[in-house]
């Protein structure tokens, strides 16, 4: 009975097989979240490349790009923090089905707009400025959410589904966005985008998810008392902040060449048009979801070592795609570009993840947002002004080389070494899986 039992969980319904590598999506609730939140993404995805194409299109200038991503990332900062607070004090769900609609309300309103035929840039930084809103407060909650779904040892693999759907989607998500907007315009992506909302909504209001319950005894402090309990609780942690660091190091000198920049890339310096924009955003999400995926596959003996290989490959990878015109080439070298960022970014979140306790989850991952986007509207808006002055080449050689400095320095120094920054990470999941949790996987 016991065999047929533990066969059981290993699978999904209708009797699907499933690897014990992945095997947290035998948790119902998990797998209802995850697979509409896979549905949401790709629409998000279908905008991303959507806007990029109509800011180029109302605006014809690398710097456009930059400042639409300002918009949208400095609002999103402002109210991070106080989202993560937020997060950690009250109903996660709530939070996100708040957030999922706003988000569904902006995507309609944009399309109408561009189908009608009144859009104008301005316009679209408004829309980006209140998506950034809404993003700041999503972004903790669902961080914070997820690993509430699943048993403590499952969070890693928690981590691994998420960033395999957040970049798995930047290969679907692309590649139909050039088809429908080839046929029938850029206005299709974004109602598909406000309609692919829907799926994650209606996951979040079918899950028999309850609250992580307050500690008995435990006082009510102020926002700003909250925000300062989670700052402590960082800080005191060495291997929390060079994690952090690696965090920033990434989204600062990597992300806006692999990602916001991309279409002025394919554009501006390959001179080619939405087919190759489409293969290259769809090369950059396969490499990024091997990365993910590699969370799992690969032994957790070899994390220091697997930061190393990433922090060494990505300058590389970079140099290369500003040195070639050939967009093939171009095209697999991104795919190893994204590969390494994403196993670098996923290896870190999971390690955040897994060494902070539940109560103050959503802090640590806003401030893992905030590494993340914090310096990404500064860094997109100088390399577009720069990349309009001197050229998107010299740029990506010039952050490649300043990130090979500085990610070797950070490896070797932040929080005593990353050896030591993945030790102290694995002692205090350790300490944490061991705890007895009231309220079910929490």
């Amino acid at each position: 009975m016991a065999t047929i039992e533990a066969e059981a969980r290993r699978r999904l319904p209708f009797g699907i097989p499933l690897p014990a590598s992945v095997s947290a999506l035998r948790e119902r609730d998990f797998r209802v979240v995850w697979i509409g939140q896979a549905i949401s993404m790709t629409g998000t995805w279908m905008q991303a490349m959507a806007q990029g194409l109509l800011v180029l299109q109302l605006w014809n200038s690398a710097f456009g790009l930059g400042l639409v991503n300002f918009a949208n990332a400095v609002p999103s900062l402002i109210v991070m923090l106080f989202g993560g607070v937020l997060a950690d004090r009250a109903d996660k769900r709530r939070i996100l089905l708040v957030t999922q609609v706003a988000m569904m309300l902006l995507a309609g309103a944009l399309a109408v707009l561009v189908v009608t035929d009144r859009i104008e840039i301005w316009m679209i930084i408004v829309a980006a400025a209140m998506l950034g809103i809404a993003f700041g407060y999503d972004m903790p909650a669902y961080q914070a959410f997820l690993p509430e779904l699943v048993p403590p040892e499952k969070i890693g693999q928690v981590v691994a589904l998420n960033s395999s759907t957040f970049h798995g989607t930047r290969t679907v998500g692309p590649a139909i966005a050039g088809a429908v907007i080839g046929v029938f315009g850029i206005a299709t992506a974004y109602f598909l985008n406000a309609a692919s909302f829907v799926a994650v909504i209606v996951g979040l209001l079918l899950i028999r998810y309850r609250p992580a319950a307050r500690p008995a005894g435990e006082p009510r402090v102020s926002s700003i008392e909250g925000l300062k309990q989670g700052l402590r609780h960082a800080r005191s942690r060495p291997h929390v902040m060079a994690l952090l660091l690696l965090t920033a190091l990434n989204t600062t000198l990597v992300f806006p060449i692999v990602a916001i920049l991309t279409t002025y890339y394919v554009k501006g310096v390959l001179h080619e048009g939405a087919g190759v924009l489409g293969l290259v955003w769809a090369s950059s999400g396969l490499g990024s979801v091997l990365g993910a995926l590699a969370l799992v596959w690969w032994s957790e003996q070899m994390r220091a070592q697997r930061i190393w290989l990433a922090v060494l490959i990505a300058p590389l990878g970079l140099i290369g795609m500003a040195l070639t015109r050939e967009p093939a080439v171009a095209i697999a070298i991104q795919a190893v570009v994204s590969f390494s960022f994403s196993s670098q970014l996923g290896l870190i979140q999971m390690m955040l993840q897994e060494s902070t306790p539940h109560q103050y989850r959503g802090r640590v991952m806003s401030l893992n947002g905030i590494a993340f986007n914090g310096t990404v509207p500064f860094a997109a808006l100088a390399a577009s002004g720069a990349a309009a002055g001197v050229g998107l080449p010299a740029v990506m050689v010039a952050v490649a080389v300043a990130y090979g400095i500085l990610g070797v320095l950070a490896l070797q120094f932040a929080g005593g070494g990353i050896a030591n920054v993945v030790a102290r990470a694995h002692d205090e999941y350790r300490e944490l899986a061991a705890q007895p949790v009231a309220g079910g996987h929490r």
